[in-house]
């Protein structure tokens, strides 16, 4: 007696519609897609996030990526006007050290870089804490929150600007390793997480996910 094979398990592909063997097919996402359509499909995931099986959709490198040139305008504009403000004082330098223009350089840079700091850590914690995101973030659509869902707590704003702005982009020669550690991390992780979205344990979803 010959047994009958055993029914093979057929799947819709979530992208073009057609049916393919279970082996056939990979998920992606929470999504079965097709060979034919997996290469797009998973670009488009990668650029932008996709949907999780909670519902929230995350907010992939390249829309955050947009989010920082935004906030890097409009924080460009008042450091500009800061450092023409600050910059005749270096020529202005007098003092009994054997050469006052370096001394007056160093300070210029420390004052600069501290000034900066404090503007922008103002202006990113305080969006946080209150708006659940930076302009360029609410421009895009996106908002900062909790694993959990829950909004940021100052702790959790203090983190977030620490780990990206001082300790992933101010350490020399350092902070190209931690930027493009962190770019790869949002790129491929399934909730596109960065380094500092793993550190303060938050995730950035487009808002009308969780609306």
């Amino acid at each position: 007696m010959i047994e009958p094979a055993p029914l093979q398990t057929v799947l819709p592909c979530s992208q073009c519609g057609r049916t393919f063997a279970h082996s056939d097919m990979v998920q992606i996402a929470g999504n079965w897609v097709c060979g034919d359509c997996k290469p797009a499909y998973l670009s488009r995931v990668m650029a932008s996030g996709a949907a999780s099986p909670s519902g929230r959709h995350y907010g992939g490198f390249w829309i955050r990526f947009g989010a920082r040139i935004i906030d890097g305008i409009v924080l460009g504009l008042p450091l500009l006007v800061f450092f023409f403000l600050l910059m005749p004082n270096v020529f202005k330098a007098k003092g009994d050290v054997s050469n006052p223009l370096v001394a007056a350089f160093a300070t210029f840079n420390l004052t600069y870089l501290l000034a900066s700091l404090l503007i922008s850590g103002c202006y990113e914690v305080m969006l946080l804490r209150y708006r659940g995101g930076t302009l360029g973030k609410m421009a895009c659509g996106l908002k900062v929150i909790r694993a959990d869902g829950s909004d940021l707590s100052w702790g959790v704003c203090f983190g977030r600007y620490f780990m990206w702005n001082v300790l992933s982009r101010s350490i020399p020669f350092l902070n190209f390793v931690f930027v493009l550690v962190s770019s790869i991390m949002a790129g491929t992780d399934a909730e596109k997480r960065a380094l500092h979205d793993r550190v303060c344990d938050t995730r950035v979803v487009y808002k009308q996910s969780i609306a």
